[in-house]
């Protein structure tokens, strides 16, 4: 899209940088991760090593603050892929859904795609439910950068297991 030559469409910046084939060419060749290694049952396991870097530079260049919030997110896509969702009644039906932890300002400390209730999330919490894994494996996320929270709110209810 950003070497395209229609009006609406083209990025000047974009273009002159870099032709569309050697674009294409790098991103075909691009990999974040040993393809050896790749866990079978992870349907985004090739990206899971971004994901990684991602949040580990969130977290190092996130601002301390004592309150933080966790909740889902859509990114829209209408391609095909298993990880996919159809949300009935939401502004985006269609897409990717994320589990994304961020302060009070919105600034996102952590970011985790959300593969379906088999994915691979953190085995440890998995008895606790959905919600309550990825709430706590976003608290051990912060404990683990010394950015032990205070007061850690969702948008549904979470049972205490904190205690």
């Amino acid at each position: 899209m950003y070497c395209e030559n229609a009006p609406d469409c083209s990025v000047p910046f974009v273009s002159s940088a870099m032709a569309r084939d050697r674009f294409n060419f790098i991103v075909s060749h691009l990999h974040c991760c040993n393809n050896s290694q790749l866990n079978e049952r992870d349907k985004l396991a090739k990206l899971k090593c971004l994901f990684d870097v991602l949040n580990s530079n969130f977290l190092k260049h996130g601002v301390l603050q004592e309150c933080h919030s966790i909740d889902e997110a859509m990114i829209p896509y209408y391609g095909g892929h298993p990880c996919k969702q159809f949300i009935r009644g939401k502004p985006i039906r269609w897409g990717y859904k994320f589990w994304i932890g961020a302060t009070r300002l919105g600034y996102v400390l952590w970011i985790q795609p959300y593969q379906g209730p088999q994915g691979c999330s953190d085995t440890k919490y998995k008895s606790l439910g959905l919600g309550a894994s990825f709430v706590l494996q976003y608290a051990d996320e912060l404990h683990k950068q010394k950015l032990i929270p205070s007061v850690l709110r969702q948008l549904f209810y979470i049972y205490p297991t904190f205690s």
